[in-house]
């Protein structure tokens, strides 16, 4: 089991897709290159992180926000989850994450002002430092679903 807190916070999960091109409910066509991404999100209602984290891992489920196009794709392969308890810093790292890393334009930010809440990570290792030190991250692996 995924040892994710029930408390309320944000969130970032860390993974690699293969090529992906998807239209989202509302139609908006996305297209994703191989490679590993960061989706950040904030979990502050009813079950907090854990309940979205492990929503966000299950591959069968009702696709309501865009991140579901992707973590029902069969190449979806998370690793990680950066987990900020306590904290509302959903827009905060968005921006931050998007100073050193390639967004990907209108993804998962249709409720606030960010760019974008999805990015394409080339150097891994760098922005897990970088966030750990100015954000303070628990960092929680993913084992690999069959």
């Amino acid at each position: 089991m995924l040892d994710v807190p029930e408390k309320k916070g944000s969130y970032c999960v860390v993974f690699s897709i293969d090529s992906l091109s998807f239209e989202t409910k509302g139609g908006r066509p996305f297209f994703l290159e191989n490679g590993v991404y960061v989706y950040v999100g904030s979990a502050f209602g009813t079950g907090g992180l854990k309940r979205r984290v492990l929503r966000h891992l299950r591959r069968e489920k009702r696709k309501h926000w865009h991140f579901d196009f992707i973590t029902t794709h069969p190449s979806f392969k998370p690793f990680e989850v950066w987990l900020f308890e306590g904290k509302r810093v959903e827009c905060e790292l968005a921006s931050f994450i998007g100073k050193v890393t390639e967004p990907v334009e209108g993804f998962g930010s249709t409720d606030c002002g960010c760019p974008s809440h999805l990015f394409r990570v080339e150097d891994l290792t760098l922005l897990k430092r970088m966030v750990e030190n100015s954000f303070s991250a628990k960092i929680v692996r993913v084992s690999q679903r069959g």
